[in-house]
């Protein structure tokens, strides 16, 4: 269950009223619009009274948005003004909007899957079965005499563990459509780079989602990891199309002038892609500070390259991401990973609750999920 903030709660407990701050001019609903995150807030400026996240951006409304890029008043959105948002050096984009508006570009993406949408099934020697949420990669269920008894568990750890008794590791894939949180991950950044007028770069992270089974297969014999390897791949590819499939539809509708997509399947930019980060990313003052988790190290290096995408595609010196806020650290990682070449903006979004009420989205069941809810807005 997740700890829930307010932007009004917030200015309360760090003793400030509405109407002294920045936030006078909000929405009753965007003050008190149920954010999940940890709590790394501060207000730096009490006679602003901005709140600030983790030191990298800063809170705000819509309203706060249009006065530094007026343009975003042309996104087509009912909900735009209900969110609250984390803006960091969007005056850098407005600047350059004026100045050179072909070295600016939108970066952003979606995760692919979240809880409760595919299970990993590790089969021992012995028929014993375990279950782990792909997405989590943790709390794996064993199955005794048809009885489920809960446990903490690693699935790295524990194959490398139990690497000389797997009988077989297979995946169930639950997920049937794409939720209304994942469709906005995609919409924005396509509004965003619309309503600006910029080249837009979309990513979609399934080569990272391969990274983390690929480490955890080098436990495995050849023969096991590569068919492994196979039956993930027709899961996470079926899941990737759906998204490619709204990328399509939203790019026949805003037909960004200049846009790349890319993904695990698309050899030439992920050549690109990979070439052109190593000189950031491949150096021991960056990669020591990323993860202590080898499991995870070649994932995060996706994740904390990737906003820097366009500069790598089209030359781009001025990047707005525009992602979810769960991305803040990725976003401060990159940024500083680049900061010899390019200027890294941001306009990051929560995650919205899920119909049950005490879970985002993402991490909700699956009876919460309410696939395919976004398709009226496409009508």
């Amino acid at each position: 269950m997740f700890i829930f903030y307010t932007v009004r709660g917030l200015l309360e407990s760090h003793g400030m009223r509405v109407e002294d701050t920045i936030y006078r001019i909000c929405r009753d609903d965007m003050l008190d619009f149920k954010i999940a995150s940890g709590d790394f807030y501060e207000i730096p400026d009490l006679d602003k009274g901005t709140l600030r996240f983790k030191n990298a951006a800063d809170l705000l409304g819509f309203y706060h948005l249009l006065e530094i890029l007026p343009d975003l008043r042309n996104i087509n959105f009912r909900h735009k003004e209900f969110f609250p948002y984390y803006g960091e050096d969007l005056q850098i984009i407005s600047e350059a909007l004026k100045s050179d508006k072909g070295s600016i570009a939108v970066e952003g993406g979606p995760c692919l899957f979240g809880e409760h949408e595919v299970d990993v099934i590790v089969i021992l020697n012995d028929d014993s079965k375990y279950l782990f949420d792909y997405s989590t990669g943790k709390k794996y269920v064993a199955l005794e005499g048809g009885e489920f008894a809960q446990n903490e568990h690693d699935l790295a750890s524990f194959v490398e563990e139990h690497k000389d008794d797997i009988k077989d590791i297979g995946f169930k894939n639950y997920k049937t459509g794409l939720t209304y949180q994942e469709y906005l991950h995609v919409f924005f950044p396509f509004a965003v780079a619309d309503s600006l007028k910029t080249a837009l770069v979309m990513t979609l992270p399934d080569m990272s989602y391969r990274k983390y089974l690929q480490y955890i297969c080098k436990s495995l014999s050849e023969e096991m990891a590569e068919k492994v390897m196979k039956e993930f791949d027709d899961v996470l590819y079926f899941i990737a199309d759906m998204y490619i499939e709204l990328i399509n539809k939203l790019q026949s509708r805003f037909r960004i002038d200049k846009f790349a997509l890319l993904h695990g399947r698309n050899e030439e930019l992920m050549k690109i892609y990979i070439e052109k980060r190593e000189p950031f990313i491949e150096r021991n003052k960056v990669l020591k500070s990323l993860t202590s988790n080898e499991a995870k190290l070649e994932s995060i290096k996706d994740y904390i390259s990737m906003p820097a995408l366009p500069y790598y595609i089209f030359g781009s010196k001025h990047i707005l991401e525009v992602n979810s806020m769960d991305e803040t650290d990725s976003y401060r990682k990159c940024r500083k990973a680049h900061k010899s070449v390019l200027t890294l903006s941001c306009i990051l979004f929560p995650e919205l609750l899920s119909s049950d009420g005490i879970n985002t989205i993402y991490c909700t069941t699956l009876d919460h999920k309410d696939y395919d809810k976004y398709v009226s807005e496409l009508e």
